[in-house]
């Protein structure tokens, strides 16, 4: 991961206050420790759920709390969340990566894996069970011992006694499961036990630096836009809450924007409500209504490669409201950080999003760390989401793909009714799709793809395969829409699709000829249906489609679009976003989906098929997969690039 961030976070730590430092003075560095961690090392303080699970996991390992009351309780405790198949957070206290917290759904439980800092301080301290064994040291060896412990957890050292590993006592063995290579000895502190107060006080000079030149910004991009009203993206998370103080501080006078996907959390509607209410600010809200719930009966569960619900409950409400509202444009101000993600990292400071092109989008926060920000909360008393102190990390929809296993087991504790209505929908699919129960247990739900991350968790299910054809298959076949290309013949030019079904009924023979004389096919004859672009002649008789092409790419991507206007017109979830993005009146939604009323030119009729979230993805991941018998086949080369 080291070569990929291009920003990543400098945290230190003051050895004789025992307090992290964000912003040091030049003078006092060389008396700091530079916290050693995993790339972006953007470590957030630890709350009173994250306490919690660092106990609960503690015990679990070592059958005793010693090791949490010795080195984390009473602590200004830091967590650094670091790649994993799950969840897993490095754990700071007083200066050192004492351990990993991680969560294990296979077992569904939080564990704790001590690193070399909190092996060797506990060795010292005698704290743990300890086991000598022989080099080498690998992981899986197994080094005999007749240990007898309540612990499953013990600390492995050479014969000369040097700290080399951590291991699992499994019966009456030990099995290595962490060798050490990385011996950097513990930091050395003063011992204090540093308060949050302590924390803010230390960081006043550098927290104050942050924010004046956050509000500095913020003045500057105003001037530079000064016919745009100031417009806060709020989500009911903590870098939007600092996004929203500062712009108040910075204009006073703004207005909020809210995306209410229809999949949010109570606390985070109320935290919006209040938030609204507290800054006297005039809230707008994007409402994607049932949205998700009707279009999942088209699309079946959404995946990280299959993000269909982002269009339809985030981006086409925000679209819709803020043109309707700024028709003329706004400054929208974002709660975006640097050290989030890759593509956050190679964001530039001010950006325009291709789905609302008439607002200018710019971050005041986007070098501040995640300490920073929770500073910053902390010292203006500012109303955070509550969610935040059970140990949610990210909030947003509860139901997001994006999430871990772990954040899925926060959800059903807390809201079991919410956790139970997604399930009974997954359960469905399931059915549908013939899969076993680990598809939901274990999230497989949450890739389309035989994603690599899919792979790995299946390589421990016995039994369990992968064969994304069948289930594509399925997937299309449980579906509202149910047309499955059953036959592909292909022969010199020629192309002829069989379908299980009916392509365009009668009562949609109208409709669909609308559509395709508006993204330029030219009719050729009515019955049977036959029509053509760019040479390329297609026949339509009932469960066929026969094609045959003057030039290959593109005449598959014609076909492509052929079969676009087939699956929207059979599986239309009424989203709007043909009509909003094109000409006004040039579209109108109809029971059979969507009909042109004006005619489209070129790049018009590119808009109205690319932006529908049937053709961008279930046509284009699901079905044009199955034709090709490539998953792949929606990254190919000759794919029309989209006008958004």
């Amino acid at each position: 991961m080291k070569e990929m961030w291009p920003l990543t976070v400098r945290l230190f730590w003051d050895p004789w206050r025992n307090t992290p430092v964000i912003k040091p003075k030049q003078e006092e560095i060389d008396l700091l420790y530079q916290l050693k961690l995993s790339e972006p090392g953007d470590a957030r303080p630890a709350f009173r759920g994250d306490h919690e699970r660092l106990r609960t996991a503690i015990v679990y390992e070592f059958g005793d709390d010693k090791l949490y009351r010795r080195y984390i309780e009473g602590r200004f405790l830091l967590l650094n969340k670091v790649p994993h198949w799950d969840v897993m957070y490095e754990v700071v206290s007083s200066g050192n990566v004492i351990g990993q917290l991680y969560y294990d759904p296979y077992i569904s439980t939080w564990r704790f894996r001590l690193t070399y800092q909190g092996a060797y301080l506990a060795y010292q301290d005698n704290i743990v069970d300890v086991v000598k064994g022989k080099p080498p040291f690998h992981v899986d060896k197994a080094i005999e011992s007749n240990i007898s412990t309540s612990s499953r957890q013990v600390v492995i050292v050479d014969e000369k006694g040097s700290v080399r590993g951590v291991g699992e006592v499994i019966s009456n063995k030990v099995v290595v499961t962490k060798v050490f290579y990385d011996k950097t000895l513990p930091v050395e502190t003063s011992g204090k036990t540093a308060s949050l107060e302590d924390v803010l006080k230390y960081n006043r000079e550098g927290l104050e630096a942050l924010e004046e030149k956050a509000i500095k910004y913020l003045k500057r991009i105003q001037n530079r836009y000064p016919s745009l009203k100031p417009v806060v993206s709020y989500s009911g998370g903590k870098d939007s809450l600092v996004t929203l103080d500062l712009a108040h501080r910075a204009y006073g006078s703004l207005e909020i924007i809210f995306n209410d996907t229809g999949l949010e959390m109570p606390e985070t509607l109320n935290n919006v409500e209040k938030v609204a209410d507290l800054y006297g600010h005039k809230l707008y809200v994007a409402s994607a209504g049932d949205i998700f719930w009707r279009a999942v009966e088209v699309f079946g569960p959404p995946g990280k490669d299959y993000r269909w619900c982002c269009k339809v409950a985030k981006l086409v409400p925000i679209a819709k409201l803020t043109k309707t509202v700024w028709p003329g444009g706004a400054l929208n101000l974002v709660g975006q950080r640097a050290y989030e993600s890759l593509d956050r990292a190679k964001s530039p400071l001010v950006w325009r999003n291709k789905w609302i092109p008439h607002m200018i989008s710019t971050t005041p926060i986007q070098y501040w760390s995640q300490l920073a920000c929770w500073l910053y909360i902390y010292k203006y008393k500012l109303p955070y989401n509550r969610l935040y102190e059970e140990g949610f990390d990210r909030l947003g929809c509860y139901l997001c793909p994006s999430c871990a296993l772990a954040e899925y087991r926060d959800v059903e504790r807390k809201y079991p009714e919410l956790w139970s209505k997604w399930l009974s929908v997954l359960e469905k699919w399931r059915d549908k799709l013939n899969m076993p129960s680990e598809w939901i247990s274990m999230g497989l739900w949450r890739w389309l793809t035989p994603a690599t991350a899919k792979k790995r968790i299946i390589h421990r299910l016995p039994g369990y395969s992968i064969n994304w054809r069948d289930e594509y298959l399925s997937r299309i076949r449980g579906s509202r829409v149910s047309i499955i290309p059953e036959e592909v013949i292909n022969a010199n030019k020629s192309l002829v699709l069989k379908f299980n079904n009916e392509l365009v009924t009668e009562e949609k023979r109208e409709i669909f000829i609308k559509n395709i004389v508006n993204v330029g096919f030219n009719i050729i004859n009515e019955n049977p249906l036959v029509f053509e672009k760019n040479g390329n002649v297609f026949e339509l008789t009932g469960e066929i489609l026969r094609v045959t092409m003057q030039e290959e790419s593109e005449g598959f991507e014609d076909l492509v679009d052929v079969l676009k206007v087939v699956y929207r017109i059979n599986g239309c979830v009424h989203c709007g976003s043909c009509v909003l993005w094109s000409k006004k009146g040039a579209v109108k939604l109809t029971q059979n989906g969507p009909y042109p009323v004006e005619h489209l030119n070129e790049k018009q009729a590119r808009l109205y098929i690319d932006v529908c979230p049937i053709s961008d993805q279930l046509v284009e991941k699901v079905i044009v997969p199955l034709i090709t018998n490539d998953y792949k086949s929606y990254k190919r080369k000759s794919r029309r690039k989209p006008i958004l």
